[in-house]
């Protein structure tokens, strides 16, 4: 393990610009933090550069991911206490940062499991709301995510955490445009379905057992008119006088809708 003690490290500087959003564009890197996520990373695929210890942080856990990554011929360094503070972006660090770089997902890759059903998110712009979709859309069997310009950052430390191992596992793919989903669904054989307040079907009156694309929209405008046009109309149907539903949570009922549909047709 290599140590390196300057905050101001070409390696160190680099790894702190990535808590910025054009840096992690420019290199298609990004940081994971904490033990929880980096094993997961090393396990499930995640493409790691490098991995950050903080001096004294000699946990079982973190001897462990060091171990298995100096397996793997990933670089290791401990980092005297303001180079890592330097990279951190959490108060309660937990001693272990990992840079990784970015996934990228062909078209092919994305669309190669027939039959699958596809959460495709418009505009949203909460990284918790995100990564927990991110992560039910896992959890509920949809084999993949389709993000429209506009979404948040994929990449952006509050996500990173939110999404967890569903990041390195789950597979993504980027529209430029509604245009560009619509294109994309329709070549693939998808049937697009938008989540409405009123005056669509019954979530559970739907056919979304296969081959669906459920569409998520803005956290405060919805799905957008583009969308709207080309989709069915989905509502979750509810009792008292609540006007709308977190759309993590709305994005869960429907996905778990599918995922019940499909468990019958086992």
């Amino acid at each position: 393990m290599r140590e390196i003690s300057s905050s101001d490290n070409k390696l160190i500087r680099q790894a702190a610009s990535l808590g910025e959003k054009k840096h992690r564009d420019a290199l298609g890197l990004y940081l994971i933090e904490g033990p929880n996520f980096i094993r997961d990373a090393l396990t499930f695929g995640g493409r790691l550069r490098f991995i950050f210890i903080r001096a004294g942080a000699t946990s079982a856990e973190i001897t462990a991911i060091r171990e298995a990554a100096e397996e793997k011929g990933l670089a290791v360094y401990e980092l005297a206490g303001m180079a890592f503070e330097k990279i951190c972006s959490t108060q309660t660090s937990q001693g272990i940062i990992a840079v990784a770089e970015k996934r990228v997902w062909t078209e092919k890759e994305f669309f190669e499991n027939e039959g699958s059903d596809l959460l495709v998110l418009d505009r949203v712009q909460d990284p918790g709301n995100l990564g927990t979709m991110l992560r039910s859309a896992e959890a509920l069997g949809f084999g993949g995510v389709l993000l429209l310009k506009g979404c948040t950052d994929l990449y952006g430390p509050k996500l990173v955490r939110a999404a967890a191992g569903s990041l390195f596992r789950m597979p993504v793919y980027f529209a430029d445009s509604p245009a560009e989903a619509v294109r994309l669904l329709e070549k693939h054989h998808k049937t697009m379905y938008a989540t409405v307040m009123t005056g669509g079907i019954a979530c559970y009156d739907a056919d979304i057992s296969k081959d669906a694309a459920i569409v998520i929209g803005n956290e405060g405008s919805g799905v957008c008119a583009e969308l709207l046009e080309k989709s069915r109309k989905l509502t979750i149907p509810m009792d008292g006088d609540i006007e709308s539903l977190n759309a993590g949570l709305a994005a869960g009922i429907v996905m778990y809708e599918a995922f019940r549909q499909k468990r019958k047709t086992f």
